[in-house]
């Protein structure tokens, strides 16, 4: 049967979903490894080339940050599917979040004050190695909550996702009353906002008092769309545009292996271009329907993309400490001095403690188990021999 214009999305399964995630953590890991030298022992990773004379590192490590956006598309994406024509649960989407980020925090955070509070200056960027030299309870709680990121820098996504959560009823509300066109239209209208509106209205005198509010400043005013590609993924997936956009290229035979890493090449040059970030909600779903096709015809790529997809939020929780804050961690990812090397190694330090992670969180849920269930046999009636 033909699809309607407003039919649901069915381009990405799941187990697709978690396939871009795992692609969307390593553009993660490479930006943050890539990119800020001042954070790493020993300063810059060597680079093999240079693109339009600049260091691939630099370069790479730049449109690596097209992580977020990913993170915020295939979020709204996955949500409006996973919630189309069901009541939608806030608690249980945040409670979700909250405690995976919480399983990291309750780890490393008292790691880092017994381990590595005192640690020797390994790089130009102070905050990296003096992250836990002062016990503070107020910065504990804040952080805790998530209002605050001074633990971990890269922490600061938590808070902004929480509100795109939030938000997603209301952004329900509006793409369900409108056709794929009028919601594009208002998505490209709500990125304008967010970049160049906001963000300058805390600036008048009149309205000086948004400049301190913490939720206008995490929802309304960033340095890229990230509230909108939330938003436009929730439209993709509610107007099915995955699916058109595959069975557009198909029809008119654009989809193969070489137009698909072109469409790779002309995303990552646009994006370093004076576009810039703006057109991300553009960018990604093109990046999605070339990177399936590409994928499902490498199996074996496409299960490693998958497996690193389902640790996706563990690794980008966890692997600021391994290549940042605490120092001997950051010492062996530095250690081969070659970037592509040194991304290796943390993709694989950090998806090995993710998976350790998740069964020592596993390990103690069974032990609290079996303690409920014994303490629960030994106070039935006539049990404890009263």
């Amino acid at each position: 049967m033909e699809k309607g214009p407003n039919a649901i999305d069915g381009f990405l399964s799941p187990d697709d979903t978690r396939v871009m995630k795992g692609i969307a953590i390593i553009c993660m890991l490479m930006h943050h490894l890539w990119y800020f030298p001042t954070r790493l022992v020993g300063g810059s990773l060597k680079s093999l080339f240079t693109v339009f004379d600049v260091p691939s590192t630099t370069y790479f490590g730049l449109f690596g940050k097209i992580c977020v956006p990913m993170f915020f598309f295939f979020g709204g994406y996955g949500i409006y599917k996973r919630y189309y024509g069901q009541k939608y649960d806030l608690l249980g989407r945040l409670k979700k979040l909250y405690f995976i980020y919480w399983k990291v925090f309750l780890v490393f955070i008292p790691i880092g004050f017994l381990f590595f509070s005192s640690q020797v200056p390994y790089c130009i960027d102070a905050f990296v190695y003096t992250r836990f030299d002062v016990f503070s309870t107020r910065e504990l709680i804040s952080n805790f909550l998530g209002f605050s990121s001074t633990y971990n820098r890269e922490w600061w996504f938590l808070i902004s996702y929480a509100f795109a959560l939030i938000s997603f009823p209301l952004i329900r509300a509006i793409i369900d009353r409108h056709s794929a066109r009028m919601n594009i239209f208002i998505v490209i209208v709500v990125s304008l906002l967010l970049v160049n509106v906001f963000p300058s209205l805390k600036k008048v005198e009149v309205l000086g008092m948004l400049g301190n509010s913490h939720m206008y400043v995490s929802f309304f005013c960033q340095v890229a769309p990230y509230a909108a590609c939330f938003w436009m993924g929730a439209v993709v997936a509610r107007n099915g545009l995955l699916s058109r956009l595959s069975e557009s290229a198909k029809n008119n035979g654009i989809l193969n292996p070489i137009t698909d890493i072109a469409a790779w090449v002309v995303v990552i040059f646009l994006r370093q271009s004076q576009l810039g970030e703006a057109f991300d909600i553009f960018y990604i779903p093109v990046l999605t329907v070339a990177t399936m096709d590409l994928l499902n015809r490498v199996k074996i790529l496409k299960r490693g993309f998958g497996q690193l997809g389902r640790q996706s939020t563990s690794m980008w929780l966890i692997h600021p400490f391994l290549c940042y804050y605490f120092g001997i961690p950051a010492k062996i990812v530095t250690a081969p001095r070659y970037a592509i090397l040194s991304l290796l190694v943390l993709i694989a330090m950090t998806f090995i403690v993710s998976v350790l992670l998740d069964y020592l969180w596993k390990g103690i849920g069974f032990v609290c188990q079996k303690v409920l269930l014994l303490r629960n046999i030994f106070n039935r009636p006539g049990v404890s021999g009263e």
